[in-house]
């Protein structure tokens, strides 16, 4: 069969795999220049039981948010975390470090003067933001990762506070290996062009800050928290964003972790593009840009990826054909060894693996997962 279609089909396909990295930037451009979303009253049917401290204006402290840090096997980064908030001006003790029967990190958490939430039982990061954000008294909860270094919190945290949105995240970057540094700019590129158009929903689960009142506690078996907050905000009618003066540093991890923790991902998104497949559909102007992004991405890009190495194999004499296969175990061979990549040299192996390596490596690996649906939201992790 392959060895029967035109040549159109070649350019199809490649135009399918990626052209998701090329149109949809220059959509954003071509919807405007650079504004800040107007504030709009809060949608009808939203919870105002617990309105933000400064609804009407206010000014707001920290006494007004409660700090969460869902943690497990993060005993020995949470110092740094909690050095680097409390620098910022965060008290210690609006700092909650939510555990799950590691007790090396809640013994960790209760040195460093912060609130410890324990479970003597491991069940995964949604667990523990339910019962996070359960337990918190104040009108905005913000959620951290315990291994990022945070800059402009109070950035984000004022987007809630004033009522200017319900769900926020900042951007996240990565300081180690350049390709994902390189990764990590251009996602933040694309945030900031469609905070340009009304919003994003593409958050990062690094630093996230959100009403209390709207919170509704995530389902068992959810591994992407950030995704599913940001997918039930919309779909409820609330006001979804990105704060790009927020900005979440991480260690790079080794590949092998990386590419582990891309696979988890991946794969949870995969069942939640599925779960909320009627919001897609719906007309919301956020869903329909989430989809010409991210889920085009994580689908028919790499699919058709997959469908073009096929094409090129079965007419391996074709010489653009093998012209592609090199290319593409080139973009695979620089993924899988990105970390290792440094220096201008190889700043183009660094986007060829990036662009074109990572999306289908990932994606063959994670569909396999993603149709074995988890019962937990518990995944393996590495102890930092």
């Amino acid at each position: 069969m392959w060895q029967r279609l035109p040549g159109r089909a070649v350019s199809g396909l490649t135009l399918l795999s990626f052209a998701g990295h090329v149109l949809y930037p220059i959509y954003l451009l071509s919807r405007g220049g650079p504004r800040r979303a107007a504030t709009r009253p809060a949608p009808a049917g939203s919870s105002t039981a617990v309105p933000p401290p400064a609804a009407a204006g206010g000014s707001w402290t920290w006494d007004d948010v409660d700090v969460l840090v869902p943690a497990f096997g993060e005993a020995g980064v949470l110092a740094g975390t909690v050095e680097h908030l409390a620098a910022a001006g965060v008290p210690r003790e609006r700092i909650t470090v939510v555990v799950d029967e590691d007790e090396a990190t809640r013994d960790a958490a209760l040195r460093l003067g912060c609130r410890v939430d324990h479970a003597p039982e491991r069940r995964g990061k949604a667990a523990a933001v339910n019962r996070g954000v359960a337990g918190a008294r104040s009108g905005v909860v913000v959620l951290l990762d315990a291994n990022a270094r945070v800059d402009g919190l109070d950035a984000l945290v004022d987007r809630v506070v004033t009522g200017e949105l319900d769900l926020a995240s900042g951007v996240r970057a990565e300081s180690g290996a350049e390709d994902e540094s390189l990764y990590w700019r251009y996602e933040n590129w694309i945030k900031r062009a469609e905070s340009w158009t009304g919003g994003s929903l593409a958050l990062v689960g690094e630093a996230v800050a959100l009403r209390r009142d709207a919170f509704g506690p995530i389902p068992a078996g959810v591994h992407n928290d950030d995704l599913y907050l940001a997918f039930d905000f919309a779909r409820r009618g609330l006001r979804v964003g990105v704060e790009p003066g927020c900005v979440a540093v991480e260690d790079s991890a080794p590949r092998a972790d990386q590419l582990e923790r891309r696979v988890r991902i991946m794969s949870g998104q995969l069942r939640l593009f599925w779960e909320f497949r009627a919001s897609f559909l719906s007309g919301d102007e956020r869903f329909t840009r989430f989809a010409l992004h991210k889920v085009w991405r994580s689908t028919v890009g790499p699919a058709a990826q997959v469908a073009l190495t096929a094409v090129c194999a079965a007419r391996p004499r074709n010489p653009w054909n093998r012209a592609f296969l090199a290319a593409e175990a080139l973009s695979v061979a620089a993924y899988l060894t990105g970390d290792r990549l440094r220096g201008p040299a190889a700043a183009p192996l660094r986007v060829l693996g990036q662009a074109v390596g990572m999306p289908v490596t990932v994606f063959c690996l994670a569909l396999p997962r993603a149709l074995r649906r988890p019962t937990s939201g518990v995944w393996k992790k590495r102890s930092r």
